[in-house]
């Protein structure tokens, strides 16, 4: 068995649990050269395994572009796994936008992946943009038990926590709230139906507070472009107050940073959604990175689950009450993290 048939196969059998009879829909896309070999391994994992895989191939999508509409059309077959392989995003959910998706839950979602995963909990899936070979290869196969671990210990930190605050040697200082906040695991365990995320996985992650963010955050790490995840020469120095980015300072990352913001602003404007213009500068997300097969690759995928570093995102979050059309995740080194008065790392370690 080639290490990739091993990924593969640890994904859909350990990972997701797949059980005979199954549907699978894959999504994928030609412009990453790995992306329909990584798909087909999963297809041909899936057979191994007895369950019944679809792919489908679209053109290549960005945060900015709509997924086509067969595509949705397919996921709303409500498939028990929903696998997106791509070399850069899934595509947005015109219809979720300006309508929504109601779940069963009552909650309105802006795609339908999410309806069905958070709203409805029928589906589960995971979802891999821009992914490569070599780190579906070198990340996926891996001790999964001690992730879960790890992942549970931050996170029950994380969901007594009121506040949070962030420091590092690269000139980060940064303060907000958690306060009813809910950490999310994503340490590979999809076996529950309503359950997703990377592979490769690595991380637990957590949503400020919306409008609680401020102070600075100096990205050192890799920083997300949307096509290109250059690693900076000089940190990128973004400042927050009352929640969302003022100023944007640096390199020429910093300028291409602060560009695609301003992209999601003109996007949002485009559709007369004054919040999601709003959101294009607001904190989303902080996750600490846990998957120590991990390496800084220059792709944000990989790099954002390598240990000894935590990563924002600028845009959207993940508890569905700021949406965006973007979201940025760019990366801290050597992170030293309060959860209220209890430091829980210290120069990247870990220490609970």
């Amino acid at each position: 068995m080639s290490k990739l048939e091993e990924a593969a196969l640890v994904a859909m059998r350990d990972c997701l649990g797949l059980k005979a009879g199954e549907e699978v829909l894959i999504v994928t896309n030609f412009d990453n050269p790995d992306s329909f070999e990584i798909s087909k391994a999963l297809f041909d994992a899936t057979k191994e395994l007895g369950g019944r895989p679809v792919i489908m191939v679209q053109e290549a999508k960005t945060t900015m572009d709509n997924a086509e509409n067969v595509v949705l059309k397919a996921m709303e077959a409500a498939p028990d796994v929903i696998i997106s392989i791509s070399s850069c995003k899934m595509g947005k959910d015109p219809f979720g936008i300006h309508v929504g998706h109601v779940g069963r839950d009552g909650k309105r979602y802006d795609h339908i992946y999410h309806r069905l995963m958070e709203g409805d909990r029928r589906t589960r899936g995971f979802w891999s943009p821009s992914v490569t070979k070599d780190t579906f290869e070198r990340t996926v196969a891996v001790d999964y038990e001690e992730m879960k671990a790890l992942a549970k210990r931050l996170k029950d930190v994380l969901d007594a926590g009121e506040s949070v605050r962030v420091t590092a040697p690269g000139g980060t200082d940064v303060r907000f709230s958690i306060k009813g906040r809910e950490a999310k695991l994503d340490d590979g365990n999809i076996v529950a139906p309503g359950t997703g995320g990377n592979l490769p996985a690595g991380e637990t992650y957590i949503c400020p507070v919306n409008g609680t963010t401020e102070g600075v955050i100096c990205f050192d790490g890799t920083v997300d472009l949307i096509t290109e995840f250059p690693i900076p020469k000089v940190p990128v120095r973004v400042v927050f107050e009352n929640g969302y980015v003022t100023e944007v300072t640096g390199d020429e990352t910093a300028d291409k940073l602060l560009e695609v913001i301003k992209m999601g602003e003109a996007k949002a404007r485009e559709i007369g959604n004054a919040e999601m213009e709003r959101n294009a500068r607001h904190l989303g997300e902080m996750g600490i990175g846990i998957n120590y097969a991990a390496k800084m690759v220059g792709n944000m995928l990989e790099d954002e689950k390598v240990g000894r570093t935590v990563h924002f995102a600028i845009g959207m979050n993940y508890d569905n009450d700021a949406n965006a059309f973007i979201h940025q995740d760019c990366l801290v080194k050597e992170p030293t993290v309060w959860v209220d008065d209890k430091q829980i790392m210290k120069d990247g370690v870990i220490l609970i």
